[in-house]
């Protein structure tokens, strides 16, 4: 199949002009064969009534309650795969993504025919270097996600290349440990083997989880560096560097690391966890200071 249908599933919850903003970027993608699904978590804003007036080409699910993260776009999977999608992209509202997007991911799988999760390239959101990138210039971005590193024995899930500027380091299609829930790509035959998300995360690790289940699977991870998003980060739990953000990833990182980790890991892993802990208070005190 040449153009396969993909599904992107944009999950919202009270972020009307974040999904507004990113609806607009997917509605200019180059790429013959998609359908936009918001799925709303319950939002009290008039997203869902605003997304139809706007887009009336996106379909619109609403929930009766807010699912989360994993609940939300569950549900929205189950919908595109009953709607005969190939693939499923699951994007972040506060996102918005290049044109061509799509055909480089599709493309970057084409290199791995047992691929079935590809992630690409995420830039902290910039609209200046949205603008320019749209022009075709190069924009010298800094880079979110890169590809993502899993280390059980340290406790460690991170993204590889996280606030570095784009200097073409990470400019080659390759496997990767973890694929990024901002951006996910997930062909048909791994979710029909895998399965959907884990719910009971809550929030955070949900993608982690995913990814390694699905290498558990048989299924290789991608990281497709030609297609390119923008993230303006966390802002469902108070930025990058939120207390409560922080709270949430330890608590759904132990929960990933109880599910997966060996006996052995363990040896090491609390040395690791705790050393980065003190250097992220360290860390938030300087900044206070």
């Amino acid at each position: 199949m040449n153009n396969p249908l993909i599904y992107i599933i944009v999950l919202n919850y009270n972020r009307k002009g974040d999904t507004l903003e990113c609806l607009d970027s997917l509605f200019r993608m180059d790429y013959p064969n998609y359908k936009v699904l918001v799925v709303d978590n319950a939002s009290s804003d008039g997203t869902a009534d605003a997304v139809r007036k706007a887009y009336p080409g996106a379909e619109v699910l609403e929930n009766e309650k807010n699912l989360m993260y994993a609940g939300g776009n569950n549900e929205g999977i189950r919908f595109a795969l009953a709607r005969g999608a190939e693939w499923v992209l699951l994007l972040n509202n506060d996102t918005v993504v290049d044109r061509r997007l799509l055909p480089e991911m599709l493309d970057a799988a084409d290199t791995r025919p047992d691929a079935g999760v590809i992630g690409p390239m995420i830039y902290y959101y910039s609209s200046r270097g949205a603008a320019i990138a749209e022009a075709g210039l190069p924009a010298h971005e800094t880079i979110w996600y890169a590809g993502g590193i899993v280390k059980l024995w340290m406790g460690l899930t991170a993204h590889r290349g996280i606030r570095e500027v784009d200097s073409g380091r990470y400019g080659r299609v390759e496997e990767t440990d973890y694929v990024t829930g901002c951006a996910m790509l997930i062909s048909r035959a791994c979710l029909e083997k895998v399965g959907l998300l884990d719910t009971s995360y809550g929030m955070y690790a949900e993608d982690a989880d995913f990814s390694l289940r699905a290498r558990r699977a048989g299924f290789r991870l991608v990281f497709a560096p030609g297609g390119k998003v923008r993230h303006k980060i966390s802002m469902s739990t108070g930025g990058e560097f939120s207390l409560l953000k922080t709270r949430l990833k330890i608590m759904s990182n132990l929960r990933l690391f109880m599910r997966f980790a060996r006996p052995w890991h363990w040896l090491t892993m609390p040395v690791f966890v705790l050393g980065r802990g003190i250097n992220f208070v360290a860390k938030r005190y300087v900044m206070k200071h």
